[in-house]
């Protein structure tokens, strides 16, 4: 029985997680959970689930909140800044699932790896903002981090049993989003209810703009380098229509090997609560005959900047990956929130890689304060572009 902390239990990964644990209760126990904002469905979760903590980092009313945990029998509350954190600094469990979005998830994947405890990582922010604190963390403390995105479970599930020296290039494949093909002109009219219609997965608001943009999918190379110990000129992106190959391997000889199946968050989620073993599930169900035909298209880089962002900023290292990511996550907030257009999100990046300089990224302090610093120059973009807009309206 494998005790579960789950953080982000509200969110689209955090929801599917839990329809996972429930088929596999005689093997997991949620003794955890934690929510950014939303109190009301946390507590209903733990409510039915019974969980031993749950940490909230901005709860509308706090004394208010931890009222209804006392009530409903939780034994430890966490509120605050802090909260995740604390969690799972002071929790006993087994794995922890970082489900959660930003920044935020950084410092609890780090507190348990430093434990020596697994961690099953659906967030992309650790690994683009901090992956060489880390990997060396989970190297130093003898833990593993195991991805949760579609993509990388299916390299790591094509790479085990294989010699790292007979692989000559990952292969991270993408839908192309709902916007594949359109032009600049095209992409200038998208408002964020076109953005959110993504033609093949059911994700939350931010990553499915960072798939429309293709900045999730640079988001991903630099995870794969991180994760595989792998540098930027070995990965490559090819786009697969149909969602069924979630990505590849090319080994020296010209072969390929592939991992195929429905688009189901909850497989990646299963094998990397199982890792390496798997347990028979009845949650997905993958039949060869319901693919249907299988189709790739090459990606060119010159025609989606925020992916060709991403890979000169994991070739340039230090906090610049810092930097994308937290430029990218102000700047798809602003779009939502109808500051700016849809080509914006890709101005504000470049402008924010631009002002903020390049450091070390060898401490935790250091990148959190990088990471503070590109939102605010972010934010400034943002302000500006916002200004040109309205002048050009008058």
């Amino acid at each position: 029985m494998k005790r579960i902390l789950l953080q982000g239990s509200t969110g689209s990964i955090g929801l599917s997680s839990l329809s996972v644990i429930a088929e596999q209760r005689e093997y997991f126990r949620i003794v955890g959970l934690s929510a950014g904002h939303r109190g009301d469905e946390l507590l209903e979760q733990a409510s039915r689930i019974r969980p031993e903590s749950i940490a909230i980092l901005r709860p509308r009313d706090s004394d208010h909140f931890q009222l209804r945990a006392s009530e409903l029998g939780v034994k430890r509350v966490y509120v605050g800044e802090q909260a995740f954190q604390q969690q799972a600094e002071d929790e006993q469990y087994d794995v922890l699932l970082n489900a959660v979005m930003g920044s935020a998830g950084v410092r609890p994947t780090i507190s348990a790896l430093t434990r020596g405890i697994n961690v099953a990582l659906a967030n992309k922010e650790t690994l683009v903002a901090a992956g060489e604190i880390v990997m060396k963390c989970a190297r130093d403390h003898g833990a593993a981090v195991l991805p949760i995105d579609s993509e990388h479970s299916a390299l790591q599930q094509c790479i085990v049993g294989e010699r790292r020296a007979d692989v000559r290039k990952l292969w991270l494949t993408t839908s192309g989003g709902p916007f594949w093909g359109k032009s600049n002109d095209e992409l200038a009219r998208v408002t964020p209810r076109d953005a959110l219609a993504h033609p093949t997965w059911a994700m939350g608001p931010k990553i499915t703009i960072d798939s429309a943009t293709m900045f999730n999918k640079g988001l991903e190379v630099i995870e794969a380098c991180r994760l595989f110990d792998w540098s930027a000129e070995k990965v490559d992106v090819v786009r697969q229509r149909e969602s069924v190959i979630h990505s590849m391997i090319e080994f020296v000889d010209g072969s390929f090997k592939a991992q195929l199946s429905v688009p189901d968050m909850r497989l990646p989620i299963l094998y990397a609560l199982t890792f390496p073993d798997r347990l028979a599930s009845s949650l997905v169900e993958s039949r060869p005959g319901i693919f249907g035909a299988l189709h790739f298209d090459e990606v060119n880089q010159i025609d989606h900047p925020c992916l060709r962002m991403a890979f000169q900023a994991i070739a340039d290292g230090g906090t610049t990956p810092a930097v994308l990511s937290a430029a990218d996550e102000v700047a798809v907030h602003a779009f939502l929130d109808e500051e700016i257009g849809f080509l914006n999100i890709a101005e504000v990046i470049a402008e924010t890689l631009s002002n903020v300089p390049r450091q070390p990224a060898t401490e935790l302090d250091t990148v959190m304060q990088v990471d503070a610093h590109a939102r605010r120059v972010a934010r400034e973009a943002i302000v500006s572009l916002a200004g040109k807009s309205k002048k050009v309206t008058c």
